[in-house]
């Protein structure tokens, strides 16, 4: 069986009340030409308790922060559970791209900041003749991409190159 997630058993537990939860025990112990009807009378009975919660407390499920990004990766991981092998895989190439993404952002910000801290990189850096033009600059920045592209794997490095080019386009 599946592995419920916390939200799914909150939202659950807030809906329901104990004697929908023992007619769910009884279930399996009713004879099977009746299941059938007993699980549409439970499903009801869970409508009509939940209208009647909202009826009496008008109140918000959840509250997004809007604040905070959303974690995406984790939101692929609470709904894998729930997923068929494909769709599972899907959710696992998801994850994967929003992690890329994550990177690809750290990636961006430690160039900037190495710029930022190294205005001024290309002056006798890593053996340079010491003349402070851009053609040394470049030359070391693309050295120091080069270094950092080296630590992804190739989905990884597909995926970067894929968002510097979106990222020129702007």
């Amino acid at each position: 069986m599946k592995e419920e997630s916390s939200s799914v058993m909150a939202f659950d537990a807030l809906y329901t009340n104990n004697q929908i939860q023992k007619l769910k025990v009884l279930l399996p112990y009713i004879e099977p030409s009746m299941q059938k009807h007993m699980a549409i009378y439970i499903k009801y009975m869970e409508l009509q308790y939940t209208m009647d919660m909202f009826r009496k407390h008008p109140f918000q499920i959840c509250s997004a922060n809007n604040k905070e990004k959303p974690d995406l990766k984790k939101l692929c991981r609470e709904l894998k559970p729930y997923c068929s092998e494909a769709e599972a895989k899907q959710m696992d190439q998801m994850a994967s791209i929003f992690q890329t993404m994550e990177m690809y952002q750290e990636m961006s910000q430690t160039m900037s900041s190495m710029q930022e801290l190294f205005p001024d990189m290309g002056a006798g850096f890593f053996g340079s003749s010491g003349n402070n033009d851009s053609d040394n600059f470049s030359d070391n920045a693309s050295f120091m991409e080069s270094l950092l592209m080296g630590m992804l794997s190739p989905e990884q490095k597909a995926m970067f190159e894929a968002f510097s080019s979106q990222e020129k386009d702007k």
